[in-house]
C-alpha cells in the first residue's frame, strides 16, 4: 500500500472536524446550553407583558449543593490518590510516586480549582473535560540593576543564562578600603545595567478545557477508543509563533471572524462579551485571531494498513497542517456524573432538575399573579364613573362619579379574584420532594431544618445516608474514571518526559524525585474516603481504635509488637488529624521511621548509651495506668453498691420478719381472748 498524502490526510480532517462540530451545533448543544441558561436563571421565553416573570433557581441551588460535597471528598487530605506497589520492590518507589503526583497536581497546578471547573462542568453540561499534557519551555524575565561595581556585575553575568541588554558606566565617588584598611572616599566605576534572564522548565500542565471546545466523533464510546479526538481553540498569531510554527504559514491562515459554531461560548458570556470578539486583528497584527484545532486521529499514515493514532495540528478555515507526528494517547480525561452506558456522553445533574425548575418557576409565576389581582383587582365600572380615576390604583386614591351620580349605586363593582395561593404551596413541596429524590441533594444535609428537631436522631440519619448515596455514587465515577486516568496520565509524563531527579519539599524535607527509576504500571488506588460516615462518626472510631492500641500495647508489654507498633498508632493519629480537618500531621506527631531514620548510629568505640524513654510510650502508659485505676476504681464501687444493696435487703428481710412474727403474735392473743370468752360465756349460760 502507498503512504498516504499530505492532501487524502487533510480531506479526513476536514471530514472528522465538521461531523464533530455538527454533532455538537445539533441537539447536544442545544441541551447544554439550555443546561446553562436555566442555572443562570435566565428567562424561559414564554413571559408575557403585565405578568409575574420569576425563575426559580433548583438547578443552581442543587449544583452548588452538590459540589461542596464532592470537593471534600478529594480534598481533604493530602493525598487525592494513592499508588499501590505491583511488587514488594515497589514499595518505596510507589510511596515517592505518591507523594510526587500529589504534590505535581497541587502545586505545579492549581489542583483545586481543576476539580472545580471539572466537576462542576460534568454536573451542568454533561461531561467535563480536562486536558494533561508535558510542557516544556523558556521564561524570560528583565532585570534592571542600578550602581553596582564591576566585581557585583560579574557576580550577575556568570549566569550562563543571562544575557546583557543594557549597560552603562559612570564615576562617582564611594566608600573604599583604604591602604590600612579603613574606609575613604575615593572616585568609583559603578554600573546600571538591565539584563534578561531565560529560564528553562519542564513539567505536567493540566486545564479544564470548555465544552464546546472537545470535539468528539459522535459514535464514540470512550477517548480511548475514539477515531477522532480535538480540541479546537481560538489563537493569536503571537502565541503560535511562540510555539515554533511557520510564520508564512501563519500568515497564510484565515481569521477567526466567523461566529462560534455551537453558539455555547455565546451563551457562556453573553453577546455583549462576545459581539466584538476578534476584533482588531487588522490593526495589531500579532493579536490577529485563527482557528486552530489540535486533532488525534487514526490513520494509515504510513500505508502498512493498519490504523495508527497520530496527533495533526490544522489552522484555519482551509485546515492547513502545523504539525503531523505519531502519538502514544489522547491528552483528555473525562468524568460525567450519570453513566450513559455505550456512550461517551452521560447526562448531568442539570437535566435531572430543569424541567421541575419550570414547573416550579410557572407555579410560582401564578402565586404572585394571584397576590396581584387580589390586591388590585378589577372592576366593572358605568360611565358616570372618572375611567382615569380607575386606571390610577393608588393607596387612598379618589374615585369621582359624573352628573350627580352617588355611591352605593351600583357604578362601581369590584370582581372578585379568589385567592389560591394556600393551595399551591403544597404543590411546591412535592416539588421539592422530587428533586430531593432524583439528585440526593435534601433540606436535611443543606442545613438545619426546623421539623427536624421533632423527629429522632436515627431517623434524621438514615435520611440523610439514604440522600448521600447519590451524591457518593457520583463521586465514586468520578475517581473511578477521570480523576484516575487524570493522574494515571501525570505519573506516565514524568516518566517518560523527567530526565532528571527534581528536588521538592515534602514532609518539611528537601527530597529527590527521580521518576525514572518508578514502575509506571503500579496500580492507582483513589483515596476519596467512601463507606466511612461523616468526619465526626470517623473521629469517634479512631479515638476507639486509639485506646484499643493503647490496652493492645499494655497487654503486650512493649511497642514492639507482635499485635502493635509505633507505626500503627502514628497511622492512628494522622488518619485523625486528617479527619479533624488538618491539612498535616507533621507539625503534630512525628513519624517513627522518620525519627529512627534521624538517629545517627552510635560509634563501635563509644559505650552504649541508654535510650531515652519514648514520649509517646510514657504517655500511653500513663494513660493504661490510669485506665487501670479507673478500672479498680470501678470495681470497688460495684463492690460497695453491692455490699450496699445486700445489707438494705437483709434489713428488709429482719423487718418483714419481725412484722410477721408480731402479726401472729397479735393473732394468738386475739384467739385467746375470744376463746376465754366463749367458755366465760358458756359457764354463764
Amino acid at each position: 500500500m502507498t503512504r498516504m498524502t499530505e492532501t487524502e490526510l487533510k480531506a479526513i480532517l476536514s471530514a472528522e472536524i465538521d461531523g464533530a462540530i455538527g454533532h455538537l451545533g445539533g441537539e447536544l448543544t442545544e441541551q447544554r446550553r439550555k443546561a446553562l441558561s436555566y442555572y443562570l436563571g435566565e428567562p424561559f421565553g414564554n413571559e408575557m407583558e403585565g405578568r409575574s416573570r420569576v425563575v426559580s433557581t433548583d438547578v443552581a441551588d442543587t449544583i452548588e449543593w452538590i459540589l461542596p460535597s464532592l470537593l471534600k471528598v478529594f480534598t481533604a487530605g493530602d493525598e487525592v490518590v494513592r499508588f499501590e506497589p505491583t511488587g514488594p520492590e515497589d514499595e518505596e518507589a510507589a510511596r515517592q510516586a505518591t507523594e510526587y503526583v500529589n504534590w505535581i497536581f497541587s502545586r505545579d497546578n492549581p489542583g483545586f480549582l481543576i476539580l472545580y471547573t471539572l466537576f462542576k462542568d460534568a454536573l451542568l453540561q454533561k461531561n467535563g473535560i480536562a486536558k494533561v499534557w508535558w510542557e516544556e519551555g523558556e521564561d524570560t524575565a528583565r532585570e534592571s540593576y542600578r550602581r553596582k561595581t564591576f566585581e557585583e556585575m560579574q557576580i550577575v553575568l556568570a549566569d550562563p543564562e543571562v544575557e546583557v541588554i543594557e549597560h552603562s558606566a559612570y564615576e562617582d565617588i564611594g566608600i573604599v578600603a583604604g591602604p590600612e584598611g579603613l574606609p575613604v572616599e575615593a572616585p568609583v566605576t559603578y554600573h546600571d545595567f538591565v539584563v534578561k534572564r531565560r529560564t528553562r522548565y519542564g513539567c505536567v500542565r493540566i486545564m479544564p478545557v470548555p465544552p464546546e471546545e472537545f470535539l468528539i466523533s459522535p459514535r464514540a464510546r470512550s477517548i480511548e477508543e475514539a477515531a477522532f479526538v480535538g480540541h479546537r481553540v481560538r489563537k493569536t498569531v503571537s502565541e503560535l509563533l511562540a510555539m515554533g510554527y511557520d510564520p508564512e504559514v501563519i500568515e497564510r491562515l484565515a481569521s477567526a471572524d466567523e461566529d462560534d459554531p455551537t453558539g455555547e461560548r455565546q451563551t457562556r458570556f453573553g453577546p455583549e462579551e462576545e459581539a466584538d470578539f476578534g476584533d482588531g486583528g487588522a490593526i495589531n497584527r500579532a493579536m490577529r485571531e485563527v482557528w486552530i484545532t489540535e486533532c488525534y486521529v487514526k490513520v494509515d499514515w504510513d500505508g502498512d494498513g493498519i490504523a495508527e493514532r497520530r496527533k495533526v495540528t490544522v489552522g484555519g478555515a482551509a485546515n492547513e497542517i502545523l504539525d503531523n507526528e505519531a502519538c502514544e494517547g489522547v491528552p483528555f480525561v473525562s468524568v460525567t456524573p450519570i453513566i450513559m452506558p455505550h456512550r461517551f456522553f452521560g447526562l448531568s445533574v442539570a437535566e435531572l432538575v430543569m424541567d421541575l425548575q419550570l414547573i416550579k418557576s410557572t407555579i410560582l409565576r401564578q402565586i404572585l399573579d394571584n397576590l396581584y389581582l387580589s390586591n388590585n383587582g378589577r372592576h366593572v365600572i358605568s360611565e358616570q364613573v372618572n375611567l382615569d380615576d380607575m386606571l390610577t390604583s393608588r393607596p387612598g386614591g379618589i374615585v369621582r362619579l359624573k352628573n350627580g351620580a352617588l355611591p352605593g349605586q351600583g357604578h362601581v363593582m369590584p370582581l372578585d379574584t379568589p385567592l389560591v395561593a394556600a393551595q399551591a404551596f403544597p404543590m411546591l413541596e412535592y416539588i421539592d420532594g422530587v428533586r430531593e429524590n432524583r439528585t440526593g441533594v435534601t433540606k436535611y444535609n443543606q442545613g438545619l431544618d426546623a421539623n427536624s428537631l421533632n423527629k429522632t436522631a436515627s431517623g434524621i440519619n438514615q435520611i440523610m445516608t439514604a440522600a448521600q448515596q447519590r451524591i457518593e455514587l457520583i463521586a465514586r465515577l468520578f475517581a473511578e474514571t477521570g480523576v484516575k486516568d487524570l493522574f494515571r496520565k501525570i505519573l506516565e509524563l514524568v516518566g517518560k518526559h523527567q530526565h532528571g531527579p527534581r528536588i521538592v519539599r515534602l514532609r518539611n524535607r528537601w527530597v529527590p524525585m527521580d521518576p525514572r527509576q518508578w514502575n509506571t504500571a503500579m496500580d492507582l488506588t483513589i483515596n476519596v474516603g467512601l463507606g466511612t460516615g461523616n468526619k465526626d462518626q470517623m473521629l469517634v472510631h479512631l479515638q476507639n481504635l486509639l485506646g484499643i492500641q493503647a490496652q493492645a500495647i499494655r497487654f503486650q508489654g512493649g511497642v514492639d509488637g507482635p499485635l502493635v507498633t509505633l507505626e500503627n498508632v502514628y497511622n492512628t493519629l494522622a488518619k485523625m488529624v486528617e479527619n479533624a480537618g488538618l491539612k498535616s500531621v507533621d507539625p503534630y506527631f512525628t513519624d517513627p521511621a522518620q525519627s529512627a531514620a534521624a538517629v545517627p548510629p552510635v560509634s563501635p568505640a563509644a559505650p552504649p548509651q541508654e535510650a531515652p524513654p519514648d514520649p509517646w510510650l510514657l504517655a500511653l502508659r500513663q494513660r493504661a495506668q490510669l485506665d487501670e485505676a479507673r478500672l479498680r476504681l470501678e470495681r470497688e464501687r460495684q463492690q460497695a453498691e453491692l455490699a450496699l444493696d445486700r445489707a438494705k435487703l437483709e434489713a428488709e428481710l429482719a423487718l418483714k420478719r419481725e412484722e410477721l412474727m408480731a402479726e401472729v403474735a397479735l393473732k394468738r392473743e386475739e384467739m385467746a381472748m375470744r376463746a376465754k370468752m366463749a367458755r366465760e360465756g358458756g359457764g354463764a349460760a
